[in-house]
């Protein structure tokens, strides 16, 4: 109705306007006009007295309603089940800036107040007010400062003793001076304010204001604010300690990072650790199997005398020397090169991808050596004192026939200490003629034959598991040997020792009785899940010993193993060097219930012949082939040719060394239901402890 008022008078004037404008017009005319256009505005202000008693006539209306008894609180329960409606809701705010904003317009739509104002107190002298809802905007205080009576603190004391403030009628003659000064130039009427504790201080206030009129704030009406006051409270308190808690699981996760950064890093120059190295030069020696054209060498750099610049300096300026070396060192690090610090003075630089022509990387090499000599050789400023130092390098590359990565490292360590053997300052690139190979072959044989006596060995335990059903099957039991000086020796360095020593039957003995005593562990541990079957490797050396199939059948009997829960894994290399006497025992082993594996399958003979006629339950698919399923098409077509082939035959299949996603995605594409799997994607090699976890959980779902 406002609006067409509005847009007929102002069609008035404009009609007025226009006849004003006539020549012709009488004098009389004229007045008429200017009486009408008189009228007029007359008009708009009455509209717009009446438009401002109709508010307040509205608002009377209102608080009569809101005086009716019906909507009294009587029960208390009635008030807390409100309030925890309100605060349900509220619990969804996702920060404290939110919460404040939602519990204004809570209460504004609850008791319909002309103004809802939570105000926040600060040290600071002026806080302007952030949180409102206001029925009319001409009447907001959004980001002005509060009323003065709100900030002031002789008022605010009365929060000590009364968790609210009610103000009925501002212009009251016994009201606060201050009060009526405060308030009223903004037209605020009426108002009432509520305590938010924070302890044993005052948080804030949550304002209602009511414009125009005064209110008869109801007693209802003031216990339900000082309820929903402290409640507010223990939300913005509660609220606080998530970002709090959330603030200490980012310092945990930091520090956890840190952490695992630590493991792998030297804390003096924060260099890469031996471990860190060792994964590093692993993966490059893995991938020089899978190509043999990405060769790579190792430097190893030992310090001149450093232990007679400890003594002399002390500690402190030692340290400090070996930072600076890092930092001369580590100029010449890129892509394909990874320097770390292994040892007190002892660094190591790992250069990959140094081509296949001899002459050149062996150039490249010393060049590279022969650098990293001449600045080590300027002279050190520390603390005043100048240091000359030298170092000396030891160069191996890694196209000899090694069989471990640790063994290329080892081969630079002694290159190192042939070149301090020509003065200090020096480097020297390994050859065969240095090798004390058959020194530490010897040490290695004696050693050999007190590990099980001493302890030093220990087993290991790496999930099978069906490929389709996602169930764990079993595990292969595979050998560690933690030496006392040496630490942990690769089962390929000295597995072939064993071979040729003999030691191999006693170590396959004791890794059998170890391993049937933890599968009888498990069983009495957990007797209610399916039966979990054990693989353990072993040599023709001791299949073809005499006594073998009766020290199996008694080792299991001892530990009341079902033999078929027994897996016995051959090479096939193996395998058809001793064809003979090999299938007479795994025929009786068959005939009392243990199983046949032939290990490494497609890498060896591969003749269909004995797979026609040994006694042979399952074939384990080489890794070599696993690792490039799911780029390379002709070991793909190998692969499904193995299944064909075991399907045709009823042998199970062992898929090994899946280590991607990418594989394990082709493999689950494959059918046939007797497909099992393991590799690092599955589970890393696990001990007893970790394993027995694994068998705790009943079901197990492999990681896509």
């Amino acid at each position: 109705m406002k609006k067409l008022f509005s847009e007929t008078l102002l069609a008035l004037f404009d009609c007025a306007n226009r006849i004003s404008e006539s020549e012709a017009l009488t004098k009389q005319q004229q007045d008429d006009l200017q009486s009408i256009k008189s009228f007029g505005e007359t008009l708009a202000i009455c509209f717009d007295n009446a438009e401002r008693e109709i508010n307040i006539l509205k608002q009377r209306i209102k608080r009569l309603d809101r005086s009716n008894p019906s909507l009294e609180f009587d029960n208390e329960n009635e008030t807390y089940t409100l309030i925890a409606l309100i605060f349900a809701r509220l619990r969804q705010s996702i920060n404290i800036d939110e919460l404040l904003g939602n519990v204004a317009l809570e209460v504004h739509q609850l008791l319909q107040s002309d103004q809802v104002i939570v105000y926040q107190l600060a040290d600071q002298d002026i806080q302007t007010i952030q949180y409102e809802v206001v029925n009319d905007s001409r009447y907001s205080l959004l980001g002005q400062a509060a009323p003065s009576i709100y900030t002031d603190l002789q008022w605010l004391e009365k929060f000590q003793t009364s968790i609210s403030q009610v103000i009925n009628d501002v212009a009251d003659a016994d009201s606060d001076p201050l009060i009526s000064s405060s308030l009223m130039p903004l037209g605020i009427h009426s108002a009432i304010a509520i305590a938010i504790p924070s302890g044993k201080k005052l948080w804030g206030l949550l304002i209602l204001h009511q414009y125009n009129i005064p209110c008869d704030w109801r007693n209802w009406e003031i216990e339900l604010l000082e309820k929903i006051g402290i409640q507010l409270a223990i939300s913005i308190h509660q609220m606080k300690l998530l970002v709090k808690s959330d603030d200490i699981r980012i310092e945990r996760d930091q520090i956890i990072a840190r952490l695992l950064y630590n493991q792998l890093h030297d804390s003096l120059t924060d260099l890469p650790n031996r471990d860190s190295f060792m994964e590093s030069l692993d993966l490059a020696f893995t991938k020089l199997q899978t190509d043999n054209e990405r060769n790579f060498a190792v430097l190893f750099i030992d310090c001149d005398r450093f232990k007679s610049i400890n003594d002399s300096f002390g500690t402190a300026i030692g340290n400090q020397l070996l930072q600076e070396i890092s930092k001369r060192i580590a100029i010449y690090r890129n892509n394909n090169i990874t320097m770390a610090r292994i040892d007190s003075d002892e660094f190591v630089l790992l250069v990959e991808n140094i081509g296949t022509d001899n002459l050149e990387r062996e150039s490249c090499l010393t060049q590279l050596a022969g650098q990293i000599l001449e600045s080590i050789g300027e002279p050190f400023l520390i603390n005043d004192y100048q240091i000359l130092t030298s170092v000396s390098i030891g160069i191996a590359i890694s196209d000899l026939e090694y069989v471990c990565a640790n063994e290329i490292l080892r081969d630079a360590n002694l290159a190192m200490h042939h070149s301090r053997s020509l003065g200090r300052g020096k480097q020297a690139l390994f050859t065969t003629s240095m090798n004390q190979g058959a020194k530490v072959r010897w040490q290695l044989e004696s050693d050999l034959r007190q590990a099980i006596a001493r302890q030093e060995f220990y087993l290991v335990y790496q999930p099978i598991v069906s490929l389709h059903q996602h169930d764990l099957s079993g595990f292969e039991v595979l050998l560690r040997w933690m030496h006392p000086l040496q630490g942990l020796i690769s089962p390929m360095e000295f597995l072939a020792i064993a071979e040729e020593t003999g030691e191999i039957v006693q170590i396959g003995y004791w890794v059998l009785e170890t391993a049937c005593r933890q599968l009888h562990q498990w069983q009495q541990e957990f007797p209610n899940i399916p039966p979990i079957t054990i693989a353990i490797n072993v040599s023709t050396i001791q299949v073809i010993q005499p006594e073998f199939v009766e020290r199996i059948q008694s080792i299991i009997s001892e530990y009341q193993i079902l033999p078929s829960l027994i897996k016995l894994e051959i090479t096939e290399t193996m395998l058809m060097d001793n064809i003979e006497i090999s299938s007479q025992k795994l025929e009786q082993l068959r005939g009392i219930g243990v199983q046949v594996y032939i290990d490494d399958f497609g890498t060896g003979y591969s003749s269909f012949s004995y797979l026609q006629t040994l006694p042979i339950d399952v074939l384990k698919i080489d890794r070599s082939f696993t690792n490039r399923v799911s780029t390379d098409i002709k070991s793909q077509r190998i692969v499904q040719s193995i299944l064909r082939l075991a399907n045709n035959l009823g042998m199970g299949i062992v898929i090994e060394g899946v280590e991607t996603s990418q594989e394990l995605d082709y493999f689950e594409t494959l059918g046939g239901s007797s497909i099992e799997v393991q590799g690092y994607f599955i589970s890393h090699p696990l001990d007893s402890e970790k394993a027995t976890q694994w068998i705790q959980s009943t079901t197990y779902s492999l990681p896509i």
